[in-house]
């Protein structure tokens, strides 16, 4: 009788442990990384205020109305050519006091406000030689007495 042996044949190794560990390492990696790009990003708010300018939207909403009530509306006019912004109050307003506000949804930091100050016409001439190029909104809240006036106005430059 004779005995034959045969080699047991060598076992090949299954790299599928190796797969799973590496697409498990390259999605925390890629998780990794997309928060630290999010922690890097800044973000920028409609306004720093939110909140409290929420809470005073019904006032708005009054000084809108009041606006639209008017019988010559409260104009915002803008001149590129002449890079030029003029606001325009009815007569019976000449003497309104307030804020002109232009606001740069983009970018927060080029917000500008600046005192209304009207002439004996009603009119306010505002230079836009300085401010950046692009979308902006004018803001413009006056007040005569008691009653106060919204309007605004979005303009390209």
């Amino acid at each position: 009788m004779s005995t034959h042996t045969t080699p047991n044949p060598a076992k090949q190794r299954s790299m599928l442990p190796y797969l799973i560990v590496l697409v498990l390492v390259s999605f925390a990696g890629y998780i990794g990384f997309m928060v630290y790009g999010a922690m890097k990003s800044e973000v920028n708010l409609v306004s720093e205020e939110y909140y409290a300018e929420e809470l005073e939207y019904t006032n708005r909403m009054k000084q809108v109305s009041r606006a639209q009530q008017l019988e010559t509306p409260i104009q915002i006019i803008s001149a590129p050519a002449a890079e030029q912004l003029v606001i325009q109050f009815p007569a019976e307003l000449a003497a309104a006091k307030g804020t002109v506000h232009l606001f740069r949804p983009s970018d927060g930091k080029l917000d500008i406000t600046l005192p209304l100050q009207l002439n004996a016409e009603g009119l306010q001439h505002l230079t836009t030689a300085n401010l950046k190029k692009g979308k902006w909104r004018v803001q413009v809240t006056g007040k005569v007495g008691e009653k106060e006036y919204y309007q605004a106005q979005e303009i390209t430059l």
